[in-house]
């Protein structure tokens, strides 16, 4: 079996919405990715959301003109375009991005591990069989917050890998494909691949933990995360993984997500009403609300207080 290394794991999609104009979003692509994928083309229609799309080499599409007054773009990187992309060419985008302030989030990001130690069906098989272990009781050798249920397995008996390594390709599928994560494990290529699909908050916050990051601690990196998703007491995954520990992240923390709740409250139910009060009293409704807020908030809302003193 081939050593999982640097060389063996990739970005194999990336989407990155920036919002400039389309004329800054082609000088971006133009001074960071145009060595790798040629000069942009327009293609004859629009795409989901938008009006216009200029395609490069591979597949890479730069979507823009989403309508409504709005102002931004897609950057698409699909599978083939990040083959040809030499990584560091992905961290020298996303710092300039930051250093340049410009607003942007990362809204899918695929990352590939070959030559993984095990194939599609050892995959499927474990998780199955951990489903009966919780039937009847025992203990489980999957770690993992997603329903094992979601676990599909498709062959393809009579069809040729695509390096002539022999027949039947398997490909195993764990997850939801609506979640914000999603497994691929699969043996078309030859070596099996395990694809993890990142969607969302979730793409995002994986992606500012790998490209603020050097190519070469991406591996460590990228694996820390999928265990957050998944991990299985087996010799073969433990192969695979090593010594690398789970990252942790969240997407957000208890207190994140009850403040957010009562702010998108006040912006949608409270805030024509207070528009229209502060306009009437000249501001001073804002004073008489911060006095009678900090006044009552103690009484009406003891465990958000709590819990916020507990996160400092």
């Amino acid at each position: 079996m081939k050593e999982i290394n640097e060389k063996s794991f990739m970005i194999h999609y990336l989407s990155i919405t920036v919002h400039l104009s389309l004329e800054e979003c082609i000088e971006l692509y133009n001074q960071h990715f145009r060595l790798a994928l040629f000069m942009l083309y327009d293609l004859h229609h629009g795409a989901k959301g938008f009006r216009g799309v200029k395609a490069g080499a591979l597949g890479f599409q730069l979507k823009h003109t989403p309508g409504s007054g709005r102002n931004f773009c897609s950057f698409m990187f699909p599978g083939q375009a990040c083959e040809v992309v030499p990584p560091e060419f992905f961290v020298y985008f996303y710092k300039t991005l930051i250093r340049q302030e410009i607003k942007f989030n990362v809204t899918r990001l695929d990352l590939a591990f070959d030559n993984v130690p095990f194939t599609p069906k050892d995959f499927y098989q474990i998780i199955k069989e951990d489903n009966k272990r919780i039937e009847q009781g025992e203990k489980q050798r999957v770690r993992t917050l997603t329903q094992r249920e979601t676990v599909e397995f498709i062959t393809q008996p009579f069809k040729d890998k695509e390096d002539g390594s022999g027949i039947s390709r398997d490909t195993c599928y764990f997850g939801s494909r609506k979640s914000n994560r999603f497994i691929r494990v699969y043996n078309k290529r030859g070596p099996t691949r395990l694809e993890i699909e990142l969607k969302g908050k979730r793409a995002n916050l994986v992606a500012s933990a790998i490209l603020k990051e050097d190519v070469d601690n991406w591996l460590e990196i990228s694996k820390a995360h999928l265990l957050d998703f998944i991990d299985i007491d087996i010799p073969w995954w433990k192969e695979f993984v090593g010594e690398t520990e789970r990252a942790y992240t969240k997407l957000y923390c208890p207190k994140d997500k009850s403040i957010e709740k009562k702010r998108e409250w006040l912006l949608k139910q409270v805030s024509p009403t207070f528009a229209a009060v502060k306009e009437v009293t000249n501001g001073e409704i804002i004073f008489e609300m911060l006095d009678e807020g900090e006044r009552r908030m103690y009484r009406n809302h003891p465990d958000l207080i709590a819990l916020v003193r507990l996160m400092k």
